[in-house]
């Protein structure tokens, strides 16, 4: 049946991206969907499919030409917000980014240098575009432990804390090897307590929704992967205020006038470094999360925000109770299915899960956010039910491999390896 001749083009198949889409389908929109997997897990969803990279610009465009499209459309993925601020700036469709605006916040160079010029706090760097050898002498501006990133990947791909020079330069070749544009920033490491902002700009006013604490492998491994948010965070009245103000500096630097905002910082002996921000919502079924512990439905009100009206206001109400979202990771294998989740929803030991592969995945690593097998929400009224729902779950579920052995990684959570 024809749909009011409304057309999307949805770039990146996500999880993430099934609730995007159910939410432009409420809007009685035709679904074109383009990921650069052959069968991701939103193509269900979709009523076309194409197999097209989110980072071929030019094999969007010509798909957004070619098929008269509305609007060109993500979220919660930083990449292919670069792809469709271009393609819609070229095919003069409604964006809330310009092209500049969107180069500026997807690459790390980019950003770094908005930082400094801005006075936005972040931590002490170099950017490199040549090998080790031959920038020696411009690395001894802190000592180690270092970070080393590539200027222009996400999900913590080639992110690596190092500890001495023979790591520095394994990391910083494996960071130019996954760089498109050959550059690498080595940063100083900043100890502290990492923080994620969710932020609704109107206007260029921003609102902060939630603040949560952010909890990755890096306790556990020289990796950056995120095992854990939690909300509410304890904070002192000095670190709000310092958030707010970096939000609206932030703002103005890059010249964000509406939509979402997420701001990853850390803290450290009481003052506020922002690590990286994107205007987007956060991946990793974020927008669900949010919804619990505000009230807004953050996807709704962004494809609202992107079709309708940039007028569009978030009005939370903050919850009580506590959240926890856990990721949940597998050791290598073939992924055949969760055991045990559905029985624990129904039970209200958890809210939400969100199974991220399909049958058939094979897994290989647990180095970024994309490796995640499922995300679980907890609510609880104390941190004693909190930590019961928790060890309930990771007691009482399994990700099976195709043998059907448990293949789950609980060593995040100190729970050791069921043999």
């Amino acid at each position: 049946m024809e749909k009011a001749g409304l057309k999307a083009l949805v770039l990146a198949g996500g999880c993430d991206q099934i609730a995007l889409i159910k939410e432009l389908k409420a809007k009685k929109y035709e679904i074109l969907l383009a990921d650069y997997l052959d069968d991701p897990p939103a193509k269900k969803e979709a009523d076309h499919f194409f197999q097209i990279s989110t980072l071929d610009e030019t094999g969007i465009y010509n798909l957004a030409k070619r098929e008269n499209v509305n609007i060109v459309i993500t979220a919660c993925t930083d990449q292919a917000l670069l792809t469709a601020a271009n393609v819609s700036e070229k095919l003069r469709l409604p964006f809330y980014l310009s092209g500049k605006i969107a180069q500026n916040v997807t690459n790390k160079f980019d950003m770094k240098q908005k930082f400094k010029e801005n006075h936005i706090p972040s931590a002490d760097y170099r950017v490199l575009e040549h090998a080790l050898e031959e920038e020696t002498e411009a690395l001894d501006f802190c000592d180690f432990p270092y970070v080393v990133k590539p200027c222009d990947c996400n999900s913590s791909k080639g992110v690596q804390k190092v500890e001495n020079l023979q790591e520095l330069k394994q990391a910083i070749n494996k960071a130019f090897s996954l760089s498109r544009s050959k550059r690498v920033i080595v940063e100083r490491f900043l100890d502290g307590v990492e923080i994620s902002a969710d932020i609704w700009i109107q206007n260029s006013i921003p609102q902060i929704l939630s603040v949560t604490q952010t909890k990755k492998m890096g306790s556990h491994s020289d990796l950056f992967t995120i095992y854990q948010s939690c909300y509410p965070v304890q904070m002192t009245l000095e670190i709000e205020k310092q958030i707010n103000e970096i939000s609206y500096k932030l703002c103005e630097a890059f010249g964000l006038k509406n939509g979402p905002m997420l701001v990853q910082a850390i803290i450290k002996e009481n003052k506020v470094y922002v690590l990286e921000f994107s205007p987007r919502m956060g991946g990793g079924s974020k927008y669900k999360f949010i919804e619990y512990m505000t009230g807004v439905n953050i996807m709704r009100l962004y494809t609202d925000f992107v079709v309708d009206s940039p007028e569009v206001k978030a009005m939370p109400m903050m919850s009580e109770k506590l959240y926890e979202m856990d990721y949940i990771y597998a050791y290598n294998g073939t992924f055949k299915t969760l055991k045990g989740y559905e029985e624990l929803k129904q039970h209200n030991v958890i809210c939400e899960y969100f199974q991220y592969k399909k049958e058939g995945a094979e897994i290989h690593q647990r180095n970024v956010s994309g490796d995640r097998i499922a995300g679980v929400l907890i609510e609880a009224d104390t941190m004693e039910e909190l930590k019961n729902k928790r060890d309930t779950l990771l007691h009482q579920t399994e990700i099976l491999d195709m043998e059907g052995n448990d293949i789950t990684y609980r060593e995040c959570f100190n729970v050791r390896r069921r043999k």
